[in-house]
């Protein structure tokens, strides 16, 4: 009988990339058609707009930003609210000439507790949660409050992101936005969202008051650690732990301004993840993940361990490749120094495997020694002391079922990468976009993964909210 050790490392890394695979083709098997499918339904519901308030928190805002969104909140028709988070001029000036309430807080404390104070002021039956620098199209309330019934209290307007002092930041910033949109509309497809849209909800006032005014939304605990951030995410768990629903809809686009420079784009992107990974372990622990679906739960999970699952596979081959470097270092020289052109041609045209067979077990080999023997060589039995015969050429049955496992790997490997082929051309197809803005804002998918990596494993540094200067 051929016996031979199957190798824990290579066993891994094969386990979490047929894992990563199969994630994969689930995820854009369902995301892409259901995106495409959803259709808002229409609905006749009017809100008059002297029911609703706007409570707008600002801190260290552009001044020239801020005074369009004042004045697109105006032309909206609509009574508002600003809350200085620590500042006060020229944002007082600007809120009261333009017929608003400025409420000045003399010490900042975060968005979450600017909301928290301003809403003591709200007594309209209907409030828009609007940051600083969310412009409102004209038209914006009128469409927002349509979508609102007895069963949706709450309503988010997508988001159009505007070109910054960058504009490559920019393509890669509409690319994540869209991105967002087309998962967002698979989960809204069957019946819940990720979060509302924190730059804009139009909401009950009387749904969510008890949750702004309780402790819990002034600081989010899990275990030890608190988090200010999320405020979205919090109110729309909040919703649907309520019983009620919230939808963005598409027929409202909201304007905020991509950042200024990479850097910036970067801190944002770490912000987001960390509040992301927050809740989401919140929600795994409490156990309401998945009280909105299963899809719901596989798509969150799917997100956000996608990138430790990767940094666990390159790491595990990065391993593999160099023990077996240091293995066999004096046969991979004996081969640059022969043919450095073919070992090249090998390592970049065949890929880095081709040299580094990462295939341990002996299956391979033996069944290409046997095969010429019979063209059945397939056709086996087992015994009972659990050996598998191949023309009467035993074999451990552990190394025939890796050898199965490693063929089902390659199986879901090509078909992973084949659904994600076509993800990326709906992609170019959704987005509209020049080849060269479209290349610049594929950026987005390491920038993701490097974002939420070091958010992860960085969770408990939950800072403050930060305007633009």
């Amino acid at each position: 009988m051929y016996r031979e050790m199957i190798r824990l490392d290579i066993l891994f890394y094969l386990l979490i990339s047929t894992i990563i695979s199969i994630a994969t083709i689930i995820y854009i098997s369902f995301t892409v058609p259901l995106a495409f499918s959803y259709r808002q339904k229409f609905s006749s519901s009017k809100v008059n707009k002297n029911d609703i308030t706007a409570l707008i928190p600002v801190y260290n805002e552009n001044v020239n930003t801020f005074k369009e969104v004042i004045n697109s909140v105006k032309e909206n028709g609509i009574n508002f609210i600003v809350v200085g988070d620590g500042c006060d001029q020229p944002y007082r000036e600007i809120v009261e000439s333009s017929g608003g309430v400025f409420i000045g807080l003399a010490k900042n404390g975060g968005k979450r507790n600017a909301i928290r104070e301003g809403f003591k002021y709200v007594k309209t039956p209907y409030v828009l949660l609007l940051d600083s620098d969310t412009v409102l199209p004209k038209g914006a309330i009128e469409k927002l409050s349509s979508k609102l019934d007895d069963k949706v209290v709450a309503v988010s307007p997508e988001i159009r992101v505007m070109p910054g002092k960058d504009k490559n930041v920019y393509y890669i910033s509409e690319m994540m936005q869209r991105l967002r949109e087309l998962s967002y509309r698979a989960l809204q497809k069957v019946g819940s969202i990720v979060s509302l849209n924190g730059q804009c909800i139009l909401v009950k006032t009387e749904v969510i008051r008890p949750l702004i005014e309780s402790g819990d939304f002034k600081s989010v605990k899990l275990w030890r650690f608190t988090t200010i951030l999320g405020d979205d995410r919090q109110i729309t768990n909040y919703i649907y732990s309520k019983g009620y629903k919230a939808i963005v809809t598409s027929e409202v686009m909201v304007k905020t301004k991509a950042p200024d420079n990479l850097k910036g784009l970067l801190r944002q992107l770490v912000r987001w993840y960390r509040s992301n990974n927050f809740f989401l372990i919140k929600e795994l622990t409490d156990g309401t993940l998945m009280k909105k679906g299963f899809f719901y739960a596989f798509t969150l999970l799917y997100w956000y361990t996608l990138p430790l699952l990767s940094l666990s596979n390159y790491l595990l081959y990065t391993e593999i490749v160099m023990r077996h470097i240091l293995t066999h270092w004096n046969i991979i020289v004996k081969v640059i120094t022969r043919d450095p052109i073919k070992f090249i041609e090998y390592v970049i045209v065949r890929r880095i495997n081709n040299v580094f067979n990462l295939d341990p077990s002996p299956v391979t080999r033996e069944i290409s020694k046997l095969s010429h023997l019979s063209p059945n060589f397939y056709h086996h039995y087992f015994y009972h002391r659990h050996i598998l015969v191949i023309n009467q050429k035993p074999l451990d049955v552990n190394i025939i079922f890796f050898y199965y496992f490693y063929n089902f790997h390659n199986l879901v490997g090509e078909i992973s990468t084949i659904v994600s082929i076509i993800m990326i051309l709906t992609i170019i197809l959704y987005t509209k976009k020049s080849f060269r803005e479209f290349t610049i804002g594929m950026l987005a998918f390491p920038l993701m993964f490097f974002a939420d990596i070091f958010a992860l494993f960085t969770i408990w540094k939950q800072k403050k909210w930060s305007g633009r200067s």
